[in-house]
């Protein structure tokens, strides 16, 4: 078993490593690939290059883990909703009010899986959105998102309730599409949690992530990992508290001096600032230092506390990576 599986399922061992966005914009490879495409989205909807891709983290850093190059609006796509990803405009989502899943519009997903399995050993880790946080690319645009506050969520309160339901029945069941094309872990990424109060946080993340969880678990034992980017330490600890999550994955503005405030019987992800990974350099030792000795008598999985910055250096990667290893 790979110490990646070993510490989800809550075994101390050596910290295994991988980085949210490790496969895409810093890296040359990946960059030759996407010049050949006006939207991300005929990459997500190719198995040949989800599989290429994929790998090139994992072969050019020997990272622990290898994460399905994919994106968390692959659910509102398949839902007839109008996706698209141009250069430098970011997502953007044409919600479709009927929002009917159809599984079979995202097989290019489960073929990619398919293939990665059988080319790798490195155990690989499928994900998706949470669901407030995709409905909140479906039903809010671009700068509505970038200014989100109470009296916004409130007003579409209604509107949110009519989807969270059917969305989290969709989650798990494209969970399950994934976990069959042979996945060895998952990742929910509830990367908007932060934007709720602690009411509307307990509503449409803890209470949809533990039905999914539960779904997900009923028919299979791989390990869960959950990221409610931006909670509240409340908000963390009761999350940290889903029956059956295997593993949190904590952003990096979480204070490391309240870890005994969440779940002791779980593993933890995290949590390094991606602007000390662009650095590089003794800033970014240091905090190295505390993270790995914050949770030295914890199962924890080394990873960023958001995703890796396009202009990173492949050099400062390198350096964490080997710095990780050699602790």
């Amino acid at each position: 078993m790979s110490i990646l599986i070993e510490t989800l399922k809550g075994k101390k061992t050596k910290t295994p490593i991988w980085l949210m966005r490790q496969a895409g914009r810093h890296l040359p490879e990946y960059i030759k690939i996407r010049q050949k495409y006006k939207d991300l989205m005929e990459m997500f909807l190719d198995p040949e290059v989800i599989t290429e891709i994929s790998l090139q983290p994992v072969k050019r850093y020997g990272l622990d883990a290898c994460i399905v190059f994919s994106d968390i609006l692959m659910i509102p796509y398949a839902s007839g909703c109008d996706v698209g990803f141009k250069e430098g405009m970011g997502p953007q989502v044409k919600f479709n009010e009927k929002f009917k899943f159809e599984s079979h519009k995202l097989d290019p997903v489960t073929k990619g899986i398919e293939n990665i399995k059988t080319i790798s050993k490195i155990p690989l880790i499928g994900f998706v959105g949470g669901p407030w946080t995709t409905l909140s690319y479906c039903l809010f645009d671009k700068e509505e998102r970038s200014q989100m506050n109470k009296d916004l969520i409130y007003k579409n309160e209604k509107r949110i309730d009519n989807y969270i339901d059917d969305l989290t029945d969709i989650i798990s069941n494209y969970a399950m599409q994934q976990v069959n094309a042979g996945i060895d872990a998952f990742q929910i990424f509830e990367s908007a949690a932060g934007d709720l109060d602690d009411y509307l946080f307990e509503k449409w993340v803890v209470n949809p992530t533990l039905k999914i969880v539960k779904e997900i678990k009923s028919k299979s034992d791989i390990p869960i990992i959950g990221f409610p980017r931006n909670a509240s330490t409340s908000g963390y600890r009761n999350y940290s508290f889903i029956n059956q999550l295997d593993c949190i994955c904590l952003d990096y503005n979480f204070n490391l001096q309240q870890l005994d405030l969440l779940n002791p019987n779980i593993s933890y992800q995290g949590n390094l600032h991606p602007k000390l990974l662009l650095n590089g350099g003794d800033e970014m030792d240091k905090e190295l230092e505390e993270i790995l000795l914050a949770f030295r008598d914890y199962p924890h999985i080394f990873n960023l506390g958001h995703g890796v910055l396009p202009e990173t250096p492949i050099k400062n990667v390198e350096r964490l990576v080997q710095k990780v290893r050699n602790n």
